[in-house]
């Protein structure tokens, strides 16, 4: 891409059997918030039953984790190979963008070969355990006067590529961490087309198109805050991301493609009066709570207009909620961060960055009964999660064998940057369980199922291990060990 020219602070435990303190909630996940940030909560015990509490430290490591931070450039998804993307990892990221070249087929459907291509490189992601920001366009102009002459298709042509797509995007939603809208104009980003797709009736055909082939519980980020502040003038709410059939307002994003590179952003923010591109400014800070927001920087057409300094990213990464950034351009920007210190804090905050703050669980329990358990959390990050994931208890035995406890109402994208989250509930156990000690680790596996063993999609936690209690991040399973244990009677 390129620039364009558009321009209870304490958690109360109940024991087993008994409703959460504050609510009420039979067998479910409570959840509470505190107003501001604080320290640590202490957690104390509301009755009789044996509770085992672990205390958790943070850590200021830069670890890579899934659907957040710096991205690298990737090909065409259908020319990714099982190892051509290997050093993304190796270097510290789990994102790649992965532009899909349609330019071949302007005037012709997708051939099935394509599409079958498409399958490949999406297995080829999912065996490098990384995933994709995705995005189909049908030119790449190599230079900023080359885009003015960018050809796109027919409003007809591109809604049969979505219907087309709309199969391989179902089937490989587990590793497309965002699909950004495309289609529409030079690079995809929702200006200069050659075929009129720029009004607001075929914007909003595409649009509705790309939410028709997109799974429900995947996000759509489009180019231009003008575009979401006119279909859906009030941002949507958290509760309508988290239901299970979220409303168009709560799937759609925004990604910017010159973040803090002009006064507006090089037409990011284009409006005829300074209040109104400042209402779009807010808007976007509103609506990106919810929905979050990524993107990249670019060449500046003013230098000395850019907000390239560390105060700058730290201030808007933060404000627009941004939860990945191109880390192959623009150059310029990475280099002004380095020389004021803040590249890494830059790095760490992109995104969610959750740190425990204490765990509490029942210390014993019996086959078939109930686990009563609480976790106390802070999002560091800019951002909440961008799809849904939850969290686990493991109980692992003597020989190893591990048994999963998902966690009900424990949602991670309720936790809002800069503030602790507080949750509570029971688990039931296994009736099949056998007697016996377990060790207890906590998890935050991939939704999806095809993924949820996988440790290199598991979230990890930004806690410091500690040898004396046996917290310990344990990077072949994607769990942390939380140094406790549970006696299964």
């Amino acid at each position: 891409m390129r620039a364009w020219t558009l321009k209870c602070s304490v958690l109360a435990l109940c024991a087993a059997g008994l409703a959460a303190c504050g609510g009420g909630e039979d067998d479910a996940g409570a959840t509470q918030r505190t107003e501001n940030a604080a320290p640590a909560p202490t957690l104390r015990l509301a009755s009789v039953a044996p509770m085992a509490q672990v205390s958790l430290q943070p850590t200021d490591l830069d670890f890579p984790n899934p659907e957040r931070g710096f991205y690298r450039f990737a090909t065409d998804p259908s020319k990714i190979t099982a190892t051509s993307l290997l050093y993304v990892a190796q270097e510290g990221q789990r994102l790649v963008y992965t532009p899909g070249d349609l330019s071949a087929y302007r005037t012709r459907n997708l051939p099935a070969s394509y599409l079958s291509k498409l399958d490949t490189g999406f297995a080829n992601l999912r065996k490098q355990g990384l995933k994709a920001v995705l995005r189909f366009a049908y030119n790449y102009p190599e230079t900023e006067a080359d885009y003015l002459n960018a050809q796109d298709a027919t409003l007809s042509r591109v809604k049969t590529h979505i219907q087309q797509l709309q199969p391989v995007l179902q089937r490989n939603a587990d590793v497309i961490a965002v699909l950004q809208g495309g289609f529409i104009g030079a690079w995809g980003e929702w200006h200069t087309s050659s075929n009129n797709l720029t009004t607001p009736a075929r914007k909003a055909a595409v649009r509705d198109a790309l939410l028709q082939a997109l799974p429900s519980q995947r996000l759509l980020h489009l180019r231009l805050p003008a575009d979401l502040a006119l279909w859906y003038p009030t941002p949507a709410a958290l509760a309508q991301a988290l239901s299970d059939a979220p409303p168009p307002a709560a799937r759609i994003g925004l990604h910017n493609d010159c973040f803090l590179a002009s006064p507006d952003d090089v037409g990011t923010y284009f409006a005829e009066t300074a209040a109104q591109s400042q209402a779009l400014r807010t808007y976007a800070q509103q609506a990106s709570a919810v929905t979050g927001a990524g993107g990249e920087t670019c060449e500046p057409p003013e230098p000395a207009q850019a907000r390239m300094a560390c105060a700058d990213i730290l201030r808007e990464g933060a404000a627009y909620h941004m939860s990945y950034l191109n880390r192959d351009y623009y150059e310029g920007f990475f280099a002004q961060w380095q020389a004021g210190g803040c590249m890494a804090e830059v790095s760490r905050r992109l995104g969610y960055r959750l740190e425990l703050q204490a765990v509490s669980h029942s210390s014993t329990a019996v086959p078939g009964g109930t686990l009563a358990w609480s976790v106390a959390l802070a999002n560091q990050g800019w951002a909440r999660p961008l799809n849904p994931r939850s969290l686990a208890l493991v109980l692992v035995d003597a020989q190893g064998q591990a048994t999963s406890l998902p966690l009900a109402g424990t949602d991670l994208r309720q936790a809002t940057p800069g503030e602790p989250l507080l949750l509570s509930g029971e688990a039931a156990l296994p009736a099949a369980l056998a007697s016996g000690s377990y060790q207890v680790h906590l998890a935050a596996p991939d939704a999806a199922a095809a993924l949820a063993g996988q440790a290199a999609y598991a979230l990890r936690f930004a806690n410091a291990d500690n040898a004396v209690t046996g917290v310990q991040w344990q990077p072949a399973q994607g769990r942390l060990a939380l140094g406790s244990t549970l006696t299964v009677q």
